[in-house]
């Protein structure tokens, strides 16, 4: 959720709503109003809406649930002379522009600019990381053409706010905004840069802009910068914000761009086809066609009939379309949450523990009554610990100590005792959880598996000291004795493992840990592990 603060009294006024309808409105748009002072509201804001982070989005969806306006916000779009020159930024790639005309800004509405700006760096933005905004004064800026490129950390211009001229570096090191955000898109020494055709900075993305085209209430038209790592975020970036403005009453003005589109903004529109039927099942109504579209157009998007198939147009500023989930959901807004029916329904048996947790279960209870103290380990684990090459690899790790899925509780097992060979002899431990395994009846190739683990560490111990617990534990169990058959593993002794079978099924493994796997995991006396197949078992 995002939580913007606005002044109820511009709020009420350009919503032209009273105070006790507000909750109930925005309640259907999935939001949430908290007095805050006297004069002052604040809203949480689902996360997906980011078109209603500022007052004129809020007003354009209500518009349409309330029935004022149906159907997509048509806005005045109309060419300019600017022209953006897009030259190779590696560190942050993209960026697009827009012009708009006709902007009425007072105190009150540059704080909301300024929150809405910074609310959608938080979010599509990544805190600046994925995509930053610039919000020029246009009259303020020399010349038509503006270039974004790359400049040096020396080079100067004077920051957002002050007087005094300032190298990048300078900016970097000694300004709030460029300790915050100053080494994100830096490279090779040269920061991303918005200039005017004669070399003078107007922004340094992600950073901060130049004092020079500061906005103030005298401010009528303006001019925005969007750059970022990622191109869709970008475009969709600038549309929410021209679309606000324009929904305000400013006209949007298209610049030309010299890579990857001819002009910007795009204001994107995409088209979506969905099911009577589907939206139906989805929220468990009976709907008209016509219906749905309607609500569709409530919703403040176009949509055309086709028998038992509506096309949705998505505008751009509804960046949170993409499937007709989406679709369903905001024909549930516009359909009403409060006149959605709840049916009773009455249970017609008592729920029970699956099979493998009731397994589970049992399994913890005698291996505690055997003597043996629980652990919990995490799933994934270092690679090079996993001494098979079927486990699944994380393409991506945050850290190279958590870069694979454990295919055996053994390994965890083994980490466990070597970070505890300080503790009072004998070290009698238990771990029941997941694995991941091969399996060719996934469709990943890969499946869950439920798998116990016990294992004895001492200053002398053998096989049959855990052999003993293992058995009375699964004759317990399953009622009948399990078998025991030889088996080589790298991993144990040569001669001192076996694997555990009932009815000819292998439902474990038991075994003394070799020498030189012991050495891999720096401990230093004998262990004897048992790896116990509690799916198997269920079988």
């Amino acid at each position: 959720m995002v939580n913007i603060v606005l002044k109820e009294s511009r709020l009420l006024n350009l919503l032209g709503l009273e105070e006790k309808d507000l909750n109930d409105v925005l309640f259907n748009l999935k939001s949430e109003v908290e007095k805050r002072g006297e004069d002052e509201l604040e809203i949480e804001i689902n996360s997906d809406r980011l078109d209603m982070l500022s007052p004129e989005g809020i007003k354009r969806a209500v518009d349409g649930i309330l029935g004022r306006k149906l159907g997509e916000a048509k806005y005045e779009v109309v060419p300019t002379n600017y022209q953006l020159i897009i030259d190779d930024v590696e560190s942050r790639p993209y960026a697009l522009a827009a012009v708009v005309y006709d902007v009425k800004l007072d105190d009150d509405r540059i704080k909301e600019l300024i929150q809405f700006q910074e609310k959608l760096h938080c979010t599509i933005g990544r805190k600046r990381k994925k995509v930053a905004i610039g919000i020029h004064d246009l009259d303020k800026i020399d010349g038509k053409v503006i270039r974004y490129s790359k400049v040096p950390l020396d080079y100067k211009f004077v920051p957002l706010n002050s007087d005094k001229e300032m190298s990048v570096s300078e900016v970097i090191s000694s300004t709030e905004q460029g300790k915050l955000y100053g080494n994100i898109s830096i490279k090779d020494n040269y920061s991303p840069a918005i200039l005017q055709e004669d070399g003078q900075v107007l922004s340094i993305p992600p950073i901060i802009n130049s004092n020079k085209t500061k906005i103030d209430s005298s401010t009528k038209n303006l001019f925005i910068d969007v750059t970022g790592t990622n191109f869709d975020a970008v475009a969709q970036t600038l549309d929410l914000l021209v679309s606000n403005f324009a929904e305000g009453g400013s006209k949007i003005g298209t610049v030309k761009v010299s890579r990857y589109t001819s002009s910007s903004p795009l204001l994107i529109h995409n088209k979506l086809v969905v099911k009577t039927s589907d939206i139906n099942k989805r929220l468990g109504l009976s709907l008209s066609t016509e219906e749905i579209a309607k609500y569709v157009r409530m919703m403040r998007m176009d949509a055309n009939i086709n028998s038992d198939e509506i096309e949705v147009i998505v505008p751009q500023y509804r960046i949170d379309i993409m499937t007709y989930v989406d679709i369903a959901e905001d024909v549930a807004m516009a359909y009403g949450y409060k006149s959605f029916s709840l049916p009773q329904y009455t249970s017609k048996g008592m729920g029970e523990l699956l099979p493998i947790t009731k397994l589970e279960r049992a399994f913890r209870g005698l291996a505690i009554g055997g003597g043996f103290q629980e652990i919990f380990t995490f799933v994934l684990n270092k690679s090079s610990y996993l001494l098979y090459n079927d486990f699944v690899k994380i393409q991506n790790p945050i850290t190279v100590e958590y870069d694979a899925v454990r295919n055996s509780l053994i390994w965890n097992m083994l980490k466990f005792l070597a970070k505890n060979q300080h503790a009072r002899f004998p070290i009698k431990v238990f771990e029941v959880g997941d694995v991941v395994v091969k399996s060719e009846e996934s469709d990943t190739g890969y499946k869950n598996d439920t798998r116990a683990c016990l294992a004895i560490m001492n200053s002398r111990v053998s096989y049959e000291e855990l052999q003993s617990v293992v058995h009375q534990i699964l004759y317990n169990l399953k009622g009948k004795e399990p078998r025991y058959v030889r088996q080589e593993k790298d991993y144990f002794i040569k001669g001192r493992s076996a694997k555990i079978l009932f009815d000819n099924n292998v439902v474990g493994e038991i075994g003394e840990i070799s020498p030189e796997i012991l050495e891999k995991f720096n401990i230093e006396n004998p262990v004897v592990i048992a790896e116990i197949y509690l799916e198997k078992l269920c079988e």
